[in-house]
């Protein structure tokens, strides 16, 4: 029913599951949060996770053929860490954009400090032809002081990803103000979980939809979880979200 696509469930690869037995019980776990389609996103981040495509790609293979007997849909993408040569390193092929059409690639940002240019930066993927999804603003330091720090990205109407973690207040008070915030002011595009673990960081999928429902109403909490992941997965254009009030962002 849910897509979840952002967590890092792809085993020995990055700092999330350590074998294939944590991300069978992973996956598992999906199965029981009702997430249909699941993307996994290792981190690419030269110097610390030297991830290159093709040895995800092989590793990818490896899950798929373990989890044949668990019904869910397993797809294949990256967190790309956020650097002054993102757009060479697409170029040469280092990154994994969604879906077979590759339209949309998730970055991470910085936790402590904006890095300078970084909208240049965003601009020159673009120009590549793949548009960034920004991960999990809610945990960087400089969006929960002022969400106006990242208010030319938000002009520019680049994507933005929660985590159902910060959501149900699993990531602190702070990440959970955050998230709520933004999500309040008609300002994400989805939710994905960025699971790390089956039992010490996990999916806190359906919670965060009880809170989301409560909060926005069945139908947004569709379209963050449901219509936009899809639409992602497809290359699509993504649905305007709205917020508390059935407020929209006012940069749409």
């Amino acid at each position: 029913m849910y897509i979840d696509l952002h967590n890092h469930l792809l085993p020995d690869v990055d700092d999330g599951v350590k074998n294939m037995e944590e991300t069978m019980r992973s996956l598992e776990l999906a199965v029981r949060e009702k997430i249909e389609d699941l993307c996994f996103t290792p981190h690419i981040y030269e110097g610390k996770y030297n991830n290159h495509p093709d040895k995800l790609k092989k590793v990818f293979e490896e899950v798929k053929k373990n989890t044949k007997e668990i019904k869910i849909n397993l797809h294949l993408a990256s967190e790309v860490h956020y650097s002054s040569s993102l757009s060479e390193d697409f170029k040469k092929g280092l990154y994994i954009p969604y879906g077979k059409k590759g339209r949309y690639i998730l970055v991470e940002l910085p936790v402590t400090l904006l890095p300078k240019g970084v909208e240049d930066g965003l601009y020159k993927l673009m120009l590549e032809g793949v548009e960034p999804i920004i991960a999990h603003p809610e945990r960087y330091n400089y969006v929960q002081k002022n969400i106006k720090s990242i208010i030319n990205l938000i002009k520019a109407q680049i994507p933005l990803q929660v985590t159902t973690q910060a959501i149900v207040g699993a990531l602190g008070g702070s990440a959970r103000k955050t998230a709520i915030k933004l999500l309040d002011m008609g300002l994400i595009s989805f939710v994905a979980s960025d699971a790390h673990h089956p039992e010490k960081r996990p999916f806190h999928f359906r919670e965060a939809v009880r809170i989301l429902n409560n909060r926005y109403g069945h139908s947004t909490t569709r379209i963050l979880t449901i219509e936009n992941p899809r639409r992602i997965l497809e290359g699509k254009n993504l649905l305007p979200v709205r917020g508390k009030k059935g407020r929209l962002s006012p940069y749409l």
